[in-house]
């Protein structure tokens, strides 16, 4: 189907397989390959795709996949996903990280685009949330896109573009497009970005906040109290 139709289509059964257009392609299918590059390629202007809700399996289906229990994985999504993956607008949520994107572009931009190019984390320049993160990504973007949409963090788990290999694709066009699409596809992409990493696996199997939340959120984690707050919510959903 032509991909302007995708994103207009009301159901899910005429969307591309993505996921398993990429191993498809990963193994040398010209056809799949073709489409990968398409969509790749078609990230719609405004950001908006389907943003389909979270179903009801979904959560069994993340719990089986990284061999943990639904308790643990209702207790990540309540504590770091912190609501739906989407704006009213149909927009994933972001976090536009200038620092980060100074870094992807070789400081190239800080002088003359401080508020979105710095060398060092300010948090000032965040501004407001919400819609006004697409404000500074657009800007970004016409610097540099790549380096931009690798700057932000994505959806309901808020997973860095730049981790987009982590979570099982070729590029971060690719991860973008796929976050469009539903939270069903937000929490796939989590699952894969925890098991490229062995220890924050094994800590999500072992129940060990601490270091999960730190490989997860980086050495700030306490200052949040994520693991703290992770804990809590797990007894919340049950878990033992």
């Amino acid at each position: 189907m032509a991909i302007l139709d995708f994103f207009n289509a009301d159901t899910t059964d005429d969307q591309p397989d993505w996921r398993q257009s990429v191993a498809d392609c990963l193994q040398g299918d010209s056809a799949a390959c073709e489409l990968v590059s398409i969509t790749a390629s078609a990230l719609p202007k405004d950001f908006i795709g389907t943003h389909i809700p979270m179903t009801s399996s979904a959560f069994k289906t993340a719990a089986d996949i990284l061999k943990v229990s639904e308790a643990s994985i209702h207790a990540v999504s309540s504590v770091e996903a912190l609501g739906s993956g989407y704006l009213p607008s149909g927009r994933p949520k972001i976090l536009f990280e200038a620092h980060k994107f100074s870094a992807f572009t070789g400081h190239k931009y800080d002088a003359s685009n401080p508020n979105i190019s710095s060398k060092v984390w300010n948090k000032a320049l965040y501004g407001g949330g919400g819609e006004h993160q697409y404000v500074r990504l657009a800007a970004a973007i016409k610097l540099n896109e790549t380096a931009a949409l690798r700057a932000a963090s994505w959806g309901a788990y808020q997973i860095l573009g730049n981790n987009f290999a982590a979570c099982g694709f070729p590029s971060v066009q690719s991860y973008v497009y796929d976050q469009l699409i539903s939270e069903d596809d937000q929490l796939l992409a989590f699952c894969h970005f925890v098991k490229s990493n062995a220890s924050m696996q094994k800590a999500l199997q072992k129940l060990d906040w601490a270091t999960f939340a730190k490989l997860y959120n980086g050495p700030g984690y306490a200052q949040n109290a994520y693991d703290k707050k992770l804990a809590v919510a797990f007894k919340k959903f049950g878990g033992k």
